[in-house]
């Protein structure tokens, strides 16, 4: 009877092990293709993706093209490589554009295939998938612009008379002479309009590279600092730049944001006292701007991967002797803006930026901040900065010029 009982248990153990035995053959397998591949040995790899892809709830579409490219350069495999190739066009986790396929349809490891007839049936599929893709992008960039639009308040009748705001992102836009510039404004679950709320100012990277307001990319909702900010109950303030209204040379846009931040405060109950800019790459750039040559208002600055210098001028670092402090946070192997020379720039300075608290991480690179670890480090970073004696607001920091305007139903 033990006996069985020994078979029953270790039968059970082999069932509960036996995915795991599967993955990392599947791992194995990989590993010694890509090696085969790298040594030109594209038979020999063409072989060890074919038994990997013998589990087929395992491989993934990055696996296949890598599987198609060995097998188009190895003689007599080219059948084998477009029927991998076909696979990938019809796996579920495939996502693609318009010119990735025709990257695809130029890439000269697969140019054995041209001649084959199911090539261009490869690439006619393809395309119809990248095409649905972009139609079912689309459609979800506007369900999700009108929804936050729906969600923006009103400027409310009188001053501080505070109504209730739901949970989420609304959309709102500041027209800056022709330019309507887009904002976020994330709500926590746990806004009260009746007690004062924290309100972070987070201006994003990028801004040398992005062309227009991306306030209809449904995925900025992915941001790690809106999760920062719930986990400190905080209300966040999310502009669009761009490389022609960005906050790296135009003034404008500098000014911009405390217009935006008028707003907020109209809208929603903001702690005054409590009110914090920082930002990332380019965004934590301005957050120094702002440190060092307009602090007014802000109870403390924040900046991540950033360069601590300005386009606009020299920065003026005896800001940060005393009032609101700055935390900063660099990765040591930083491949855009160098440790090195940050680390230079704050031993400079060090003597009377008394308030500048810099710290480093040895690894993450420039975008740590979207590495596993790094929505802790910012919510980390984040507890030190609010966790300051709230400073006194000077009278009329954010003082609006010009009545607010609503919600505006479209962007230039």
């Amino acid at each position: 009877m033990q006996r069985y009982k020994f078979i029953a248990f270790l039968s059970l153990a082999l069932l509960l092990i036996s995915p795991l035995v599967q993955a990392q053959t599947y791992n194995q397998l990989l590993e010694r293709a890509a090696h085969q591949f790298q040594q030109k040995n594209y038979c020999e790899a063409t072989v060890a993706f074919e038994r990997a892809f013998t589990d087929s709830t395992t491989v993934g579409p990055f696996d296949l093209y890598a599987g198609a490219g060995a097998a188009a350069t190895c003689p007599g495999r080219q059948v084998q490589a477009v029927r991998w190739l076909l696979q990938l066009a019809r796996h579920p986790a495939l996502t693609i554009s318009a010119p990735d396929v025709d990257n695809m349809a130029q890439d000269a490891s697969l140019s054995s295939l041209h001649r084959l007839p199911q090539w261009n049936r490869f690439l006619t599929l393809l395309r119809a998938v990248a095409a649905q893709q972009a139609t079912e992008k689309q459609r979800a960039a506007v369900a999700w612009q009108q929804a936050a639009l729906r969600q923006a308040l009103p400027a409310p009748p009188k001053q501080g008379a505070y109504g209730p705001a739901q949970s989420g992102f609304a959309l709102y836009y500041a027209p800056v002479d022709t330019v309507q510039v887009p904002y976020l404004v994330f709500v926590p679950t746990t806004y009260d309009p009746a007690r004062p709320t924290v309100l972070l100012v987070y201006l994003h990277g990028g801004i040398t590279n992005t062309t227009q307001f991306q306030a209809a990319d449904p995925r900025v909702t992915g941001e790690p600092i809106f999760a920062a900010a719930a986990a400190h109950n905080a209300l966040v303030l999310y502009p669009f730049g761009r490389k022609s209204f960005g906050w790296l040379e135009q003034r404008a846009a500098l000014d911009n944001v405390r217009t935006m931040v008028a707003h907020v405060q109209q809208r929603y109950h903001i702690d005054n006292r409590r009110i914090y800019l920082g930002g990332m790459s380019n965004g934590g750039t301005a957050a120094f701007w702002y440190a060092c040559q307009s602090p007014a208002g802000f109870a403390g600055f924040f900046a991540l991967s950033a360069r601590p210098a300005s386009l606009l001028g020299p920065l003026n670092f005896t800001q940060l002797r005393r009032g609101a402090p700055l935390y900063s946070l660099h990765a040591q192997d930083d491949e855009l803006y160098a440790y090195k020379e940050v680390q230079a720039i704050y031993a400079q300075q060090q003597g009377q930026a008394r308030q500048w608290h810099f710290a480093s991480r040895p690894t993450g690179g420039h975008a740590f901040l979207y590495g596993p670890d790094g929505p802790a480090a910012l919510t980390a970073l984040l507890a030190q900065l609010v966790k300051e004696p709230a400073l006194r607001q000077p009278k009329g920091a954010f003082q609006l010029e010009k009545p607010p305007v609503g919600p505006t139903p479209s962007a230039e």
